[in-house]
């Protein structure tokens, strides 16, 4: 499974998602179900629903991953790192073929977790648990919106950039296989004869897992999907500590440099963070436990990418 294959796994769940609010709509009422459930949660009133404009983003962000595939490939190429990227690419690249496709894999399981938790949260928690369809329907959407706006942009920088990925320096010598059907290839050249090997900047596993983790991140801060405090901000922890194993296995794999995951990283949790915020929950406030609105002391934790020249990684930020 490829990242490509991750807004495809989104819109499949999104429809589920819906599926399942309008199928709710048709259980008995609580006092007629013998389903224990939590607490119901609720979709502040001051928060925007998901508007046709953002219908229209999402579709132009799927439209634009679907070009960025398409579209002709630029002549010239940007070959090699920059900075730390050879440095980086020395101490972490897996000396193996067999070792290299094993964290491939790895890393397509990695994107397949993050683009899929924030609609577990919303189908699973929100929806059916919490007996909250409503939200757990809103929520899903934003997370589809996140997902495909992400998706598209990182699909044209891809294409238009044109950056060669770091195996690209070992099919100097295999080109003239190359020209082989892919089947014919060796496993470890057949990357060499597709477009995919000029894909390399700037990460879309990257990207994608951190605009998941974000925007989870964002429905757990202002809902408390799994009770409030420790809970929560555990699984905005979690969801970044996915996101940051699977940036560092496209590295150890040798399809990306650390540039290409650090600004995949830094884009798409921008993206995940702004967009929900922005057209939606700055306009109301936080809920606590019970579900009401929350109080200024109450602590929320944000994990964020640290980028500095000595080192890289992850941050926490506390609001209260």
């Amino acid at each position: 499974m490829s990242h490509r294959a991750a807004p495809v796994l989104s819109a499949a769940l999104l429809v589920t998602v819906i599926h399942s609010a309008s199928a709710r709509a048709e259980e008995p009422k609580r006092g007629e179900s013998s389903r224990v459930m939590g607490a119901p949660v609720h979709w502040d009133p001051a928060w925007p629903e998901f508007q046709t404009g953002e219908w229209i983003a999402s579709g132009v962000g799927l439209a634009a991953l679907l070009a960025s595939r398409v579209l002709p490939q630029p002549s010239a190429h940007w070959q090699g790192g920059i900075g730390f990227d050879e440095a980086a690419r020395d101490a972490l690249r897996l000396h193996t073929p067999a070792s290299r496709r094993r964290a491939r894999d790895g890393s397509d399981i990695g994107i397949t977790i993050s683009a899929s938790w924030p609609f577990f949260d919303a189908l699973v928690v929100a929806g059916w648990y919490r007996d909250s369809p409503e939200l757990g329907t809103q929520q899903a959407l934003i997370s589809a919106e996140v997902l495909a706006v992400t998706a598209g942009m990182q699909g044209l920088v891809s294409l238009f950039v044109s950056r060669e990925r770091p195996y690209g320096r070992e099919c100097a010598g295999e080109l003239p296989e190359a020209q082989l059907p892919a089947a014919q290839l060796p496993a470890d050249t057949r990357d060499c004869s597709n477009r995919d090997r000029y894909y390399s900047f700037y990460s879309g596993h990257s990207a994608n897992s951190f605009a998941a983790a974000a925007v989870n991140c964002m429905h757990h801060a202002y809902v408390p999907l799994y009770g409030g405090g420790a809970a929560d901000n555990w699984a905005c922890v979690g969801m970044f500590g996915v996101a940051a194993t699977t940036a560092l296995m496209r590295v150890a794999t040798d399809v990306h440099y650390v540039s290409d995951v650090l600004v995949g990283a830094t884009i798409g949790t921008a993206t995940g963070l702004l967009l929900p915020w922005a057209l939606h929950y700055r306009y109301g406030a936080t809920q606590s436990r019970a579900g009401q609105p929350s109080s200024s002391s109450e602590l929320h934790l944000t994990v964020l990418p640290l980028l500095s020249p000595s080192w890289n990684g992850l941050m926490g930020v506390l609001v209260f």
